[in-house]
């Protein structure tokens, strides 16, 4: 059972990190993208630092208040990113964290039951 929940947790973590990438994407302009500033694979490690941390963060008691501002601060600096956009990314981002929990969370219980 530990090892299925694990499965879920990394696989929570992998979509999470694709969506966070894509609509990074699609949110910045083409000529100053972090993709081609910092490169691919530095951009894809900075989306999964900040997954990564906002979700371990979650695990505590009231955290995802913490994980609110981790996903604002992360978005801030590491991306060099306006007001704006890293509060439009931090809101969109947020939400299809609760949307994929969700649904691991539901796939979890049926395939645990």
């Amino acid at each position: 059972m530990g090892a299925l929940l694990i499965v879920i947790y990394l696989v929570a973590v992998v979509i999470t990190t694709a969506i966070f990438a894509i609509s990074l994407f699609s949110l910045e302009d083409i000529r100053a993208s972090s993709f081609k500033e910092l490169g691919f694979v530095s951009t894809l490690t900075r989306c999964a630092a900040i997954v990564i941390v906002a979700s371990m963060i979650n695990m505590i008691p009231y955290g995802w208040l913490l994980a609110v501002v981790v996903w604002f601060v992360g978005i801030m600096f590491l991306f060099q990113k306006t007001f704006l956009q890293t509060l439009v990314l931090t809101i969109l981002n947020n939400i299809v964290t609760v949307a994929v929990a969700a649904a691991l969370n539901h796939l979890f219980i049926s395939v645990s039951s």
